[in-house]
């Protein structure tokens, strides 16, 4: 199946269990190659990287690419250059304009990956702030559940400005404004607090393709409230 591996839970447990399964192919294969997109900030697979991505240009021993990941440019000139083996992306898509063009690409220019994401309880837990649920600078919302036939497949939600009206009741000031009685419940059923810590994160391994789904994006706010509420309650 195309992502064959997930899971939501201890970010450096299940990093170190893949990287770990690098290592072994990197020594049965010397010329087995591994592309980080956006690892300057946190290079924690530097050992197992062969090239690194980032639209911000670093010193590193390592080939380097500079481009941004939210245009095809960086992508074709990777695909130019490629099939690499393993491409990592690591707390990216969540942060840019555009997750999908990257979603499209990297079946095109790596055998298989892994993408790190922030757990979907994370994103709608009351910030610290009390005005606003989860990290204000991010932009998406990503699980993963089976499709009609029983298969993975990554959910990929824009984080409307509509997800404010939850109230996920972690220990932060409440959101502010009364429940609506057109938009229904300020619940999130699917929410659980004790799945929204910053050492949990969403790990995704695919290999040839990477199945995805993305919500229409003329859905008006009812919509997209009822949407929040259902299409997280199953898988992780």
């Amino acid at each position: 199946m195309p992502i064959v591996d997930y899971a939501a839970g201890n970010t450096q447990e299940y990093r170190a269990v893949m990287l770990e399964q690098i290592r072994q192919r990197k020594a049965a294969n010397p010329n087995y190659t591994v592309v980080d997109i956006g690892g300057r900030h946190n290079p924690w697979a530097d050992d197992v990287v062969d090239v690194y991505v980032d639209v911000f240009p670093f010193e590193t021993d390592k080939r380097l690419y500079v481009g941004d990941v939210n245009g095809e440019d960086i992508w074709r000139e990777l695909g130019a250059d490629g099939p690499f083996d393993f491409v990592i992306i690591s707390h990216v898509l969540e942060d840019i304009r555009d997750p999908i063009t990257g979603l499209n690409w990297l079946p095109r220019i790596a055998h298989g990956g892994f993408l790190g994401l922030p757990v979907k309880h994370r994103e709608v837990a009351n910030s610290k702030s009390g005005y606003w649920l989860g990290q204000s600078h991010h932009y998406w919302i990503f699980g993963v559940k089976n499709d009609d036939n029983g298969e993975p497949i990554l959910m990929v939600v824009p984080k409307w400005h509509c997800v404010n009206y939850f109230n996920t009741n972690t220990p932060h000031c409440e959101p502010m404004g009364e429940e609506d009685s057109n938009l229904g419940s300020r619940t999130l059923e699917w929410f659980d607090p004790d799945k929204a810590g910053y050492d949990r994160e969403l790990g995704v391994i695919w290999q040839n393709t990477l199945p995805f789904w993305v919500p229409d994006y003329t859905l008006m706010v009812p919509e997209q409230i009822e949407l929040l509420r259902t299409v997280f309650k199953d898988g992780v």
